[in-house]
């Protein structure tokens, strides 16, 4: 990723707060990696209890079996990354750091992630339709966005960024938006795909691809013709344009060596291809990071100039 893609160090007293925020972005992409792994080889009920495994917090199996492993250590991160989230939440809140924007938004953002647990949590212990596990798939990209755009709330970028020059107030920021939301509407079928192997929905996917494209290259190239002098902006959408190109065309190999049956315990045996599989959409998590954050910038730069 581009060095300036990212936010610069964090000011005065916000500087714990925004390595925290990084902190929980690199554990969150973990988690999702994982999670996809755990997916991919159809190991999602290797423990049917929830939240411990065979009624432990280490159990044998997780140390024994694939499945086991992938399951269990996916629940583990899981935790770990909403404890950092409560942790930001409340030393933002306790100790007045950021704007009131940004505390409202770390707690939306843990909030995000304790429901997305406890829908992947019924999910296990209730049976429930597919239709719980994309609406835990989602949320976490939802979750992605939101810490991505805190986490450049609290950097010294924010408050360094200057009104862009001879811009319209708002410039840009509907197509920002768009890109954000085209992006987890694709997820949302993907995950669909995934969880209820559906021709349709595969395809519905794979042709929505094209449209994503377009949405995101017409976001970033408004972007950057017309606020790109503002620091990170070009940084951000050229890695956007890079990362998408590589997802398509991954996209493209995991549609021609994924399992025709879906994601059945017997994809074990093949943890190359369910690894390619997963950084299929490990890297449309981080395609959500980089809309969200490239958003963020482009709210900031087109703010009204009597905006602090």
């Amino acid at each position: 990723m581009s060095s300036s893609a990212l936010p610069l160090p964090a000011r005065q007293g916000q500087h714990g707060p925004f390595r925290l925020g990084v902190t929980i972005l690199v554990m969150a992409t973990t988690t999702i990696l994982w999670g996809a792994m755990t997916t991919s080889t159809g190991s999602g009920l290797a423990f049917t209890d929830w939240p411990t495994s065979d009624q432990q917090f280490m159990p044998e199996r997780s140390l024994t079996t694939v499945p086991g492993f992938l399951e269990h250590f996916h629940r583990l991160l899981a935790g770990t990354t909403g404890l950092l989230a409560l942790a930001l939440a409340l030393w933002l809140h306790f100790g007045r750091l950021g704007s009131r924007g940004a505390r409202g938004l770390a707690w939306f953002g843990g909030t995000l992630l304790l429901v997305q647990g406890l829908v992947g949590g019924l999910h296990v212990l209730e049976g429930l339709p597919a239709a719980t596990a994309v609406t835990h798939g989602t949320l976490a990209q939802l979750t992605m966005a939101s810490f991505a755009w805190l986490t450049y709330l609290l950097s010294a970028r924010h408050a360094n960024t200057p009104v862009a020059a001879g811009v319209p107030t708002g410039s840009g920021r509907k197509l920002a938006l768009a890109a954000i939301v085209i992006l987890v509407l694709q997820t949302v079928v993907g995950a669909t795909a995934r969880h209820t192997n559906s021709s349709h929905a595969l395809w519905t996917h794979v042709g929505n691809a094209f449209v994503v494209f377009v949405v995101v290259s017409i976001a970033t190239a408004f972007a950057v013709g017309k606020i790109g002098q503002s620091p990170g902006i070009r940084g951000i959408a050229r890695t956007m344009v890079m990362a998408l190109i590589v997802q398509i065309g991954l996209g493209f190999v995991a549609l021609v060596i994924r399992n025709s049956a879906g994601k059945t315990p017997e994809n074990v045996a093949n943890l190359g291809t369910a690894a390619l599989i997963s950084v299929h959409v490990l890297l449309g998590a981080l395609l959500t990071v980089l809309a969200a954050t490239l958003a963020a910038h482009v709210f900031r730069a087109t703010r009204a100039p009597d905006v602090a």
